[in-house]
């Protein structure tokens, strides 16, 4: 009986072990990746300002997060023209992004986008001081990526896209996960994966949430494997 039962462990404890290691491979990324360091860049923060002076608006105080946004914004030089504005916004999410309210008397060209960052712990998604820099740069390439997309869009085809995305969760996570991978086209993976393993392991985040984000954006192994992807071309 003994005998019986000590197998009975082993067998388990060989497929938990298998598992595991099963698991651990999956997330093993097949080229070079870089870290990002806010110490790094913290001497570039005037450099940046000046050099997006025209078109960049960052109506943050918050020096970490201003850094963050111009690494990640560097990796987007299709944006360089475009105008945008980042501000602190009481919201439900981590952070948004979102044509200004009155893109429809603009052209495509002469659009202007804003990127909120919520300013409260009191919400279902993370608060962003509670982020690595390397986090935060990954996401923000994400909203960046959605303004890239908006960009692209005439004004009808923007009013459809939006009346879309509110109305159908097919659409959403379709969305979702395209700004994923585009971060990740751009070079943002590794920052992204940071940011979403951060995500699933954080305990203030409840059960629903977590469930209710895996619906719509990437898991850490689908930007492992968008990663790997990425790397053999």
């Amino acid at each position: 009986m003994l005998r019986v039962v000590f197998l009975l462990l082993f067998f388990a404890f060989l497929s938990v072990y298998v598992v595991a290691q099963d698991s651990q491979a999956s997330l093993e990324i097949y080229c070079d990746t870089v870290n990002f360091a806010e110490e790094d860049f913290v001497d570039s923060l005037e450099f940046f300002d000046n050099l997006y002076a025209r078109t960049k608006h960052v109506r943050i105080k918050d020096k970490k997060l201003k850094l963050a946004f111009y690494v990640a914004l560097r990796h987007y030089p299709e944006l360089k023209n475009i105008h945008m504005t980042m501000r602190l916004k009481n919201i439900k999410a981590t952070m948004q992004a979102q044509p200004l309210w009155d893109f429809l008397f603009h052209s495509r060209e002469g659009r202007h986008y804003q990127i909120f960052v919520n300013e409260t712990q009191e919400n279902n998604g993370i608060y962003y001081k509670d982020l690595s820099f390397n986090s935060l740069v990954g996401w923000i390439g994400h909203e960046l990526a959605h303004i890239l997309d908006y960009s692209k869009k005439e004004n009808p085809e923007l009013v459809t896209f939006i009346t879309s995305y509110i109305t159908s969760k097919k659409s959403m996570r379709h969305t979702e996960c395209e700004a994923d991978e585009t971060a990740i086209h751009h070079g943002l993976g590794k920052q992204l994966l940071e940011g979403s393993n951060y995500f699933y392991h954080n305990k203030r985040i409840s059960k629903k949430y977590r469930e209710h984000h895996k619906s719509y954006y990437l898991t850490p192994e689908q930007i492992v494997g968008v990663m790997n992807e990425e790397c053999t071309k």
